[in-house]
């Protein structure tokens, strides 16, 4: 397809202007932009962009960020069902975000999960470059459902591409129109026939020379599925599309049920505990009143200890200009460490981690930077507490911007009021972790069972002192 050639280079070059020195990024965007296939410029995974040609990830989603903000990119949402790996809703923002959503294949309403089956892909606005794939109803239906309508980042139980999988399995693909039926004649085989109207065929292993007949009709996104027990043999379905819009059909001869498993993609969790999409994208807040569900979070606090003394002994000016840069020098170890910023509270700090390893090494570096300045100045100026717990939580707005909400959040915030002038303290479930407890092997370390206010029984802390000098 045709590229708008004078629109991309200005979208590019407004990108260049603010990421810098990305100059191989840019220009490697830029060819894949101008000669990439149509399916390709569509429903791209950064992580795997990133991943094929040599890029660190971390610079690719920033690179996007910019792009989607400047409209050379879309960004979207997608709720990728669980149970079939089906793309059963599309969001262009988070505001539209709810925490549930029907699956028409499964029959079943799936909960909106932020860290396994929301993945946030991105696409070439089709104002630089059209493609056929801006437009889902535009394809043949083989394209349709094999690359597009499910998530392209699943894998099956014998590791195969989940789109493949059912391409192998399809004995129907096609649009059906509105007000009309279809009839489709078919030979059952002791499996499923499941259709992505919702019925499934329960096929056993009996076998019959009659002809099953079964007479669907779709009325709509909700229409309730079936399940029915047949024999082996002839089966004769009549689909009957009752809608006023084109629906499209699948049927496929499935040999079970199959387990999805995730290959690397960016997740929702992943996108709301980075820095570039919190700065770019803060209008963007959560309506649902349930809030989204995340799986696991590492959620990170600190505090100054005595900074009532601190603002008494040196001033209230001194003491503000001392605070303001303390709160840089966390938010440049939050950053480098792939984490996001949540809020001050005052002289404290809120801040998520998707991998408790950069919260661990966050809070490490934000101590010895602390140290190295309060050294500068000739004295112990600021003391920081630091607390890290990991866990499920909720994604919520609170005050106009996206928060966190739950148990989890409660634990870190008292675990760090534990702490004392330049310790960080983290739960049992940062330093069991596999990851996580090599990091802290050569550090001092004493543990303890402690009572949290609030927090029904005991909760197994670690005190991670710093170095010898």
């Amino acid at each position: 397809m045709p590229v708008n050639q004078h629109l991309l280079a200005e979208k590019l070059a407004d990108v260049t202007a603010v990421i810098g020195g990305a100059n191989d990024l840019v220009r490697a965007f830029d060819l894949f932009v101008r000669t990439a296939s149509d399916y390709a410029v569509v429903r791209i995974n950064p992580i795997l962009f990133a991943e094929q040609r040599g890029f660190a990830t971390r610079a690719v989603v920033q690179t996007f960020l910019h792009a989607r903000k400047v409209g050379l990119l879309t960004m979207e949402w997608q709720y990728v069902c669980p149970g079939c790996g089906q793309i059963i809703e599309r969001l262009s923002s988070l505001t539209s975000a709810a925490a549930h959503a029907f699956c028409q294949v499964c029959s079943a309403v799936q909960d909106a999960d932020l860290s396994d089956f929301v993945e946030v892909t991105f696409s070439v606005a089709p104002e630089v470059r059209r493609s056929r794939y801006h437009d889902p109803w535009s394809l043949d239906p083989d394209e349709h459902f094999f690359n597009y309508r499910f998530t392209q980042s699943a894998v099956v139980d014998d590791g195969s591409p989940l789109r493949d999988h059912l391409r192998r399995c399809a004995v129907v693909c096609t649009y059906v129109e509105p007000r009309t039926m279809q009839a489709f004649q078919l030979v059952a085989k002791p499996r499923f026939l499941w259709l992505t109207s919702g019925p499934a065929l329960v096929v056993g292993g009996a076998r019959t020379d009659e002809c099953q007949m079964f007479a669907l009709e779709y009325t709509g996104a909700r229409s309730k599925g079936f399940r029915a027990d047949i024999a082996a043999g002839p089966v004769r379905i009549e689909f009957t599309n009752a809608t006023d819009e084109r629906y499209a059909l699948m049927i496929t001869d499935l040999p079970d049920h199959y387990a999805l498993t995730m290959t690397p993609f960016l997740s929702g969790t992943q996108l709301l505990s980075n820095q570039t999409f919190r700065e770019l994208f803060g209008a963007e807040t959560i309506t649902s009143g349930e809030g989204l569900a995340i799986k696991r979070l590492t959620l990170l606090f600190t505090d100054l200890k005595g900074s009532t003394a601190l603002y008494d002994s040196v001033g209230d000016m001194k003491a503000f200009d001392l605070v303001r840069r303390h709160f840089g020098y966390l938010q440049e170890c939050i950053a480098r460490n792939s984490g996001a910023l949540v809020k001050t509270i005052g002289d404290a700090v809120m801040a998520t981690f998707v991998d408790p390893r950069d919260g661990l090494r966050a809070a490490l570096e934000m101590r010895a930077r602390i140290a190295r300045f309060n050294a500068d100045a000739g004295g112990d100026l600021i003391g920081i507490k630091i607390g890290l717990h990991v866990g499920a939580c909720l994604a919520v707005t609170l005050n106009d911007r996206i928060d966190y909400f739950g148990q989890t959040v409660n634990i870190a915030a008292r675990v760090q009021r534990l702490a004392g002038a330049g310790e960080i303290i983290v739960t049992d479930d940062i330093v069991t972790l596999q990851e996580t407890a090599e990091i802290v092997t050569d550090l001092p370390i004493t543990s303890d069972n402690v009572q949290l206010k609030g927090i029904v029984g005991d909760v197994r802390v670690h005190r991670i002192y710093p170095p010898p000098a």
